[in-house]
């Protein structure tokens, strides 16, 4: 790699389908043998972190995820996922009105003014524990589908076993606190109105193994979609949900640097993501982001499209912004050093000359 960037962090964010463009990135790192001393990443993230970091080695972990992508059966995903981004379709559509009639955005300033209010919250409390209070509550914390093709999947493939002599991996999850209570906050963090908590961060070879595999699917648990899973005695879901308006739960950043990491890739998988590498100014951050839009048909499609040709569009574009990405970063990188190696050598060269008596000779001349 680099000689200004020998050990380097591998930072995935969550993005469902979009994930393919993971692969692509990683592919470019495999092909120039640069490779993750450690991993992070959140919901999709977690699950191509996992795949490649406890691999037998880096290149073959890419081999492999590469092909896991490309023999995912469409019509299987969506199956399985239909109901997963019910949500945010709703959300989205939600904003989208907004920007295409006018007269609804008086809506968002009211939502802002309600927010400063203490009756406000108290009356979503009680929304909260009346929701909570009916008897399809009980059901809908269990989730609307089954996740028994990726823990399949995941206990198939996944060579969990091999987590203790991987390079560290780290996982987002997030803390529910119920359903209810955890898509009201999404809400209030989304509309801009009030932060929802931080997700948790959890080290795989730091827990216990039964554990590991809970873990990865709770960081894939979409609220509704999917039912928490319990790690530690609590209750996760999705770890992009944590810290919405930072994305710090979807892009994983802080457990890397917090473990002394000072060279992080981080790759996104939206075209304005909310991260802000300014908030880790001791680490030096090479950022990966689409050089085109990722979702051109829009967030809600471009998150189910797992048709074959899409996954390899996708992985084509992140190995190419990979590419364009990390070279040109790296060549910056070189060119600094090299600036302050050439600014080393020539104040040495400077002092020697300043001690080399050279002057007291002429004057005894």
């Amino acid at each position: 790699m680099s000689r200004v960037f020998e050990s380097f962090g591998l930072v995935l964010s969550g993005g469902g389908a979009r994930g393919a463009y993971e692969v692509g990135v990683a592919k470019y790192l495999a092909d120039q043998n640069y490779i993750p001393a450690a991993y992070a990443g959140a919901s999709i993230g977690a699950l191509n972190a996992s795949f490649l970091g406890t691999a037998s080695t880096f290149q073959a972990g890419v081999k492999h995820l590469e092909q896991i992508w490309g023999s995912i059966q469409s019509n299987d995903v969506v199956k399985l996922n239909k109901g997963l981004f019910v949500f945010g379709f709703l959300h989205a559509l939600f904003k989208r009105s907004l920007q295409s009639r006018p007269e609804l955005a008086l809506v968002n300033p009211l939502l802002q003014l309600a927010a400063d209010s203490s009756r406000f919250f108290g009356r979503l409390g009680q929304v909260s524990r009346l929701l909570s209070d009916n008897p399809l509550y009980s059901n809908l914390q269990k989730g609307l589908l089954d996740d028994g093709f990726l823990r399949n999947l995941l206990e198939e493939e996944l060579a969990l076993y091999r987590v203790e002599h991987a390079a560290p991996i780290w996982i987002s999850a997030y803390a529910s606190q119920g359903t209810v209570d955890d898509i009201l906050a999404y809400l209030l963090s989304n509309l801009g109105i009030k932060d929802n908590p931080d997700s948790e961060y959890f080290k795989l070879s730091e827990i216990d193994e039964k554990q590991r595999l809970s873990v990865i699917l709770a960081s894939a648990a979409i609220p509704v979609v999917y039912g928490s899973h319990i790690v530690e005695g609590k209750r996760y879901i999705d770890g992009g949900v944590g810290g919405e308006r930072t994305a710090r739960g979807n892009t994983p950043l802080a457990p890397l640097v917090a473990s002394g990491c000072r060279q992080c890739i981080v790759v996104n998988l939206s075209d304005g993501a909310m991260f802000n590498r300014h908030d880790f100014p001791d680490t030096v951050i090479i950022e990966v982001r689409p050089e085109t839009s990722i979702h051109p048909d829009g967030m809600l499609s471009s998150l189910l499209d797992f048709r074959e040709d899409r996954i390899k569009d996708l992985i084509s574009m992140g190995y190419s912004d990979a590419e364009r990405c990390i070279g040109n970063a790296l060549l910056a990188l070189n060119l600094v050093q090299d600036g302050r190696r050439s600014t080393l050598i020539r104040d040495e060269s400077i002092r020697r000359l300043e001690n080399d008596g050279f002057d007291e000779m002429l004057k005894k001349l």
